[in-house]
């Protein structure tokens, strides 16, 4: 009978265990907006960093971000620098085609056209940026730091 009890138990055992499922496949997906952001530095044709060196050509205090609504309105962007790591943080609309414009100081202004993808790596099916121009030229991005560098 003792046998008997133990492989009741052992068995027990192995069937819970074999009906326990891995979760791996559930992911949990944000229902917060988590915006798309987009890191961009300006260096001239030398390669000086035009915006964060000890004498920028373009000081951040100056800067301002926004797009043209269709009533010629200019509504901000929101974003962020990044001195540390030497970028200006944007977030972008989760559009396929977007544009806004950077002002770097007065009468200094470029046209930056993005374009974005819905990732389908990515399980919870968020778009991922795959181009940004500045004036339809396009930008370099560094897969490394993940900036998008423009020229002046």
């Amino acid at each position: 009978m003792k046998n008997y009890l133990n492989l009741f138990l052992l068995s027990m055992v192995f069937i819970t265990v074999g009906a326990c499922k891995s979760n791996d496949d559930n992911v949990f997906c944000a229902e917060i907006y988590i915006p798309m952001v987009s890191n961009i530095n300006y260096l001239n044709e030398n390669g000086k960093d035009l915006i964060f060196s000890d004498s920028p050509l373009y000081p951040v205090e100056g800067i301002k971000i926004y797009k043209i609504a269709p009533n010629d309105q200019h509504i901000s962007f929101s974003f962020t620098i990044n001195r540390a790591q030497k970028f200006i943080a944007v977030n972008l609309e989760k559009i396929e085609n977007g544009t806004f414009y950077i002002q770097l100081k007065p009468g200094v202004i470029d046209r930056i056209s993005y374009t974005s993808k819905i990732d389908e790596g990515d399980p919870c099916r968020d778009y991922k940026l795959t181009e940004l121009k500045q004036n339809d030229k396009a930008g370099q991005y560094d897969k490394k730091t993940q900036v998008w560098t423009f020229r002046k």
